[in-house]
């Protein structure tokens, strides 16, 4: 494991034509065997092979060993502040509308990886599958969330729809069987994480698992949503491109190999994974930064419908304009007090200060729907009726008109559309009401984390001097 350099990394020709390797996706009731060439997922797939060749050694997305920064252990400050700025970079080239990109779950294991004794017997397996992930440059996601369905039920339950659990062993491994969701990206990535996400009572040791398998495994069926890609793409320019698809992961009697496989039966181990690896600070640090970036991309949009339709010169629209900038510096603020607050962990690596980070998932989840709320008040009208990508045709009907009735400051109307039709991608369709539910309960559900967050904030302000002292016990 993990013998390839950097030179020899995949290209994104060679992850296309690897989407062919007989993985089961079900999409809207049919089966998709060709990913890098359905119109329903081609966009995203392309995305993807380029990110991957943007990754080429030398680039700002690797670090001076040629390995992607999302893969680094931080040994300094610097470290750590240029594997957040990789993390921006990466944000930037799908406007941070990716929330499953594929440096997310890569430096989750790399967090792993960091503090592999947590895995006890199966430490080596951490470290060697971290190896062959950085040096593969693996896309990668998880599915951690269990079926809606009584969890609780026997195998006997109703439809058997059971959560994730261990069945057997066999000499190669163990065999898995039921479901997780919702395995975002997991259509077009190389490889599934799997691991718990809700703390486990000691009777569940089946279900104390955390393992990593190729998405093309053997029983393994990946049931999507619809896509919501649209025909031509250039009407749904976001979500033809940055549609990465939700699934449910049905493992039925899946064997995991034994090097593959990193918590088996060990609730305690499952149970304190986030603690015994500092994995949430890897984590927020990416969302943070993407949070901020995709704020960034809201504002731009809005900003740049206001100019062409005239609207910027209108006091109501430079306060809604401001507001919007507010949040960007809000959230981009929030990242760079916790990179000004990096330390080392228990196991020497340097993460960022964990509060600052918190903030921003929980502000992001109120904040990035009033974004949108507001981009929608800026556009206006123009979201509803705007030229499509037919009117740019000059045989359209509707050429004519609609080229001059839209034309604005500086843009023609057929310019104009191609502006709205983005800013409706986020305000108007599936693609915008899934980014917005995604944003509200990305770190779970928001009252349940603001109670959290509370905690977090309370255990580092009693260290903190007040001089409200005075005035009580």
């Amino acid at each position: 494991m993990g013998t390839m350099t950097p030179e020899e990394i995949r290209t994104g020709k060679e992850y296309l034509d690897g989407l062919a390797d007989g993985r089961r996706v079900h999409l809207a009731g049919r089966s998709v065997r060709d990913l890098a060439h359905d119109a329903a997922t081609r966009g995203m797939a392309g995305f993807l092979a380029d990110l991957l060749d943007a990754h080429r050694p030398g680039s700002e997305l690797t670090t001076p060993d040629g390995y992607p920064w999302a893969y680094s252990l931080a040994g300094s400050e610097q470290d750590l502040r240029d594997r957040g700025r990789a993390f921006a970079r990466i944000a930037r080239l799908s406007g941070g509308l990716m929330g499953r990109s594929p440096d997310f779950v890569a430096t989750v294991l790399t967090s792993w990886a960091g503090a592999a004794e947590h895995f006890g017997e199966h430490q080596d397996n951490v470290r060697a599958y971290w190896e062959l992930a950085r040096a593969s440059n693996f896309v990668l996601t998880h599915a951690i969330s269990d079926p809606p369905a009584d969890r609780h039920l026997g195998p006997d339950a109703p439809g058997g729809a059971q959560t994730l659990r261990a069945v057997g062993t066999t000499g190669e491994g163990v065999v898995v069987r039921g479901a997780k969701m919702l395995a975002t990206l997991s259509p077009f990535a190389d490889e599934l994480i799997v691991y718990p996400f809700r703390s486990l009572a000691e009777n569940e040791a089946d279900q104390a698992l955390c393992f990593a398998v190729p998405v093309a495994t053997p029983g393994l069926t990946l049931h999507s949503r619809p896509s919501f890609a649209s025909v031509p793409a250039s009407d749904g320019p976001l979500a033809s491109r940055f549609d990465e698809l939700d699934a449910v992961c049905h493992f039925d009697d899946v064997l995991v190999p034994w090097n593959r496989l990193f918590i088996h039966g060990d609730v305690s181990a499952a149970n304190n994974l986030r603690p015994g690896t500092g994995m949430t600070a890897y984590a927020w640090h990416q969302s943070a930064v993407r949070a901020w970036i995709k704020a960034e991309t809201v504002f731009d949009l809005a900003d740049r419908c206001a100019k062409a339709a005239g609207r910027d010169r209108q006091q109501v629209t430079r306060q809604q304009l401001g507001e919007l900038a507010g949040i960007v510096e809000t959230l981009r603020a929030l990242v760079v007090s916790a990179e000004s607050g990096a330390h080392q962990n228990e196991f020497g690596h340097y993460t960022c200060e964990s509060v600052p980070l918190a903030a921003s998932g929980m502000l992001h989840a109120r904040l990035y729907p009033r974004a949108v709320e507001l981009l929608q008040q800026i556009a206006g009208s123009g979201l509803v009726m705007h030229p499509v990508t037919a009117d740019e045709e000059s045989d359209s009907a509707s050429h004519a008109f609609m080229k001059t009735y839209f034309a604005g400051a500086g843009v023609d109307g057929l310019a104009h559309g191609r502006l709205l039709r983005a800013a409706a991608d986020l305000t108007m369709n599936r693609f915008g009401s899934r980014q917005v539910l995604y944003e509200r309960l990305f770190l779970g559900p928001p009252d349940a984390f603001q109670a959290k967050f509370y905690e977090l904030f309370t255990n580092e302000w009693e260290s903190r001097t007040s001089i409200l002292h005075d005035f009580g016990q």
